[in-house]
């Protein structure tokens, strides 16, 4: 009898707890991160960093508030970078309309379902010290920021959402630190 209480109060703990589910920024702006690639691929480091490895996928979600600015320094450690998807969500993403940003060392490319909007390949992702990208939805326009430097302003009919997804490109790690999604005009009003 003893041993079948064991084995409840096991299973219990097992399945209170979700290895797949993170959160950073604990306590202020809470965000709500889920693994979408094998758990040895991500590797949540602090509250507020994230490594993906070769394959590392994740989702970032802010509860309910789709016009967000987010705000990401991305470190590239070996390959060639990753790439960033809005206006999607963390399920039956394949086949979810989205805007794809390709943040690469062989150059940069923005996507709209699909099918390519602009790429940038004279303009490429600096391996050698952290980038700043900064992505920012407002109703029907996206901006896309990399080191402050407006990379693409766009204009879609794909409703806005409030996750980001982000994965690494093949044979790449990088480290993903200072993340913040925050709701359009949040910091003015503080």
């Amino acid at each position: 009898m003893k041993k079948y209480y064991m084995f409840i109060l096991l299973m219990a703990a097992l399945l209170a707890c979700n290895p797949d589910e993170f959160e950073l920024n604990k306590g202020i702006k809470e965000i709500a991160g889920l693994k979408m690639s094998g758990l040895e691929t991500v590797d949540v480091i602090n509250d507020n960093s994230v490594l993906l490895e070769d394959g590392g996928f994740i989702a970032l979600a802010r509860n309910k508030i789709t016009d967000l600015v987010s705000d990401i320094t991305v470190d590239i450690k070996e390959g060639d970078g990753a790439w960033f998807a809005i206006r999607c969500a963390s399920n039956n993403y394949e086949n979810h309309p989205a805007i794809l940003f390709t943040y690469s060392i062989n150059g940069l490319s923005v996507q709209e379902k699909g099918k390519p909007l602009i790429s940038l390949d004279k303009f490429k992702a600096n391996g050698r010290e952290p980038s700043r990208i900064v992505i920012k939805n407002d109703v029907k326009r996206f901006d896309i920021l990399v080191d402050c430097d407006t990379v693409y302003t766009g204009f879609t009919d794909i409703p806005n959402t409030e996750y980001i997804l982000i994965k690494s490109l093949p044979k790449s790690k990088v480290l993903l630190t200072g993340i913040s999604m925050k709701e359009k005009g949040e910091d003015e009003a503080e």
